[in-house]
């Protein structure tokens, strides 16, 4: 064989890269320029008929014009635990995997794009990357069978929410556009919004006297088990913020799962197992639930400096959305103000001032699914 030249290996390179990077639509670009088309203009709300694209407990805002980097951020990031499952929003066929449309690329994971039966397209982005437990970056957060080609259904498991791509060292969520026939990235808040409508509505937080058969179990409840306990702990499952399903008494992969989530926000061993440990962790959770009135919004604007019972409720309250306000204590210390900051900064939306007024009492008890209270079947 003769030797290779250099120059013209270098010349491959840069053809295979101006290859790749006109591969790459878009919609998958970072910060694309605004343009409109003939049915909509850039960041129109949009009344679009959306899945719910993550299974489990998520908060999110309005952030399609928030600014990221030098550019506008055209997209919704909803906030979740790593390994959440993200579901296709809509029917379609997967066009791109990590950015490409090219099959035998194998680019850094995760990324991926649908384009739906109605030549809409959605795109979800810093899938995980790591293995669970870790941020090492050597994961794959792209559900099993899930390629360049495949039909999805509206629901269906297409990966799991992560940090990956520019999003490390952030919290993990899910970034997701939504294009229109003609590209024209669009606002997907109030379809996200219609598409949690769908849903049953939460339960009201329990009070802690509400969980007697829960609280009188002796035997473990584990997948499988049946009856009132169960069915008292997927209310209060519903009530805290989390996807159990209905309350039917089953305790099946999907309170399962639930309550591993749960767990892991408690520091227990996230075994889905709900022994003597967890049950007291539930009763804790749902005392400190019941207190959320106490932040009614006619309250006052509660500051750094403050003490009182109200400081005691949202630092409670915080550590239940998983932030960490410090010793729940009553005193609006740094830690506290750091806490409830970085919960204005991640819901979206609020002014970031460390204060905790009526915008920010209202996303709070949206966060823990506490807004519209209803009673539970």
């Amino acid at each position: 064989m003769g030797q290779t030249n250099p120059k013209q290996v270098g010349l491959v390179a840069l053809v295979a890269g101006m290859a790749m990077a006109l591969a790459i639509p878009v919609a998958l670009a970072n910060h694309e320029p605004p343009h409109n088309g003939p049915q909509h203009n850039y960041g129109d709300m949009v009344s679009y008929d959306l899945a719910f694209p993550v299974s489990g407990a998520n908060r999110y805002g309005d952030t399609f014009f928030a600014t990221r980097g030098t550019g506008v951020h055209h997209a919704a990031d909803i906030m979740a635990s790593k390994m959440t499952p993200v579901l296709a929003a809509h029917d379609g066929t997967i066009v791109r995997v990590n950015g490409s449309s090219y099959s035998s690329y194998k680019g850094r994971c995760c990324t991926l794009a649908i384009r739906h039966t109605d030549e809409w397209e959605t795109v979800y982005i810093h899938l995980n990357n790591d293995t669970p437990g870790t941020d090492d970056g050597q994961g794959w957060g792209i559900a099993p069978g899930i390629a360049l080609g495949t039909r999805v259904r509206a629901g269906q498991v297409i990966g799991y929410v992560g940090d990956s791509g520019n999003a490390e060292g952030t919290s993990p969520h899910l970034h997701l556009e939504l294009y229109d026939p003609d590209g024209v990235a669009v606002n997907p808040y109030q379809a996200l919004r219609a598409a949690e409508g769908k849903a049953p509505a939460v339960c009201a937080p329990p009070e802690a006297g509400s969980l007697d058969a829960l609280m009188a179990q002796k035997e473990f409840l584990r997948r499988g088990s049946e009856g009132q306990a169960v069915r008292q702990l997927q209310r209060f499952l519903a009530a805290a913020g989390y996807s159990p399903g209905p309350a039917d008494g089953v305790l099946g992969p999907l309170t399962e799962n639930s309550v591993k989530a749960f767990q892991r926000g408690r520091g227990l061993t996230a075994d889905g197992v709900v022994g003597p440990q967890t049950q007291r962790a539930v009763e804790t959770v749902a005392q400190m639930l019941g207190s959320l009135p106490a932040l009614d919004p006619n309250g006052r604007i509660i500051r750094p400096g403050y003490r009182g019972q109200d400081v005691e409720y949202l630092q409670e309250l915080l550590t239940i959305a998983g932030y960490s306000p410090g010793p729940v204590d009553g005193v609006f210390g740094p830690r506290t103000e750091s806490a409830l900051s970085q919960f204005q900064r991640e819901y979206g939306g609020l002014t970031v001032d460390g204060k905790l007024g009526p915008n920010t009492r209202e996303a709070l008890a949206d966060y823990l699914g506490l807004e519209n209270p209803s009673t539970c079947g």
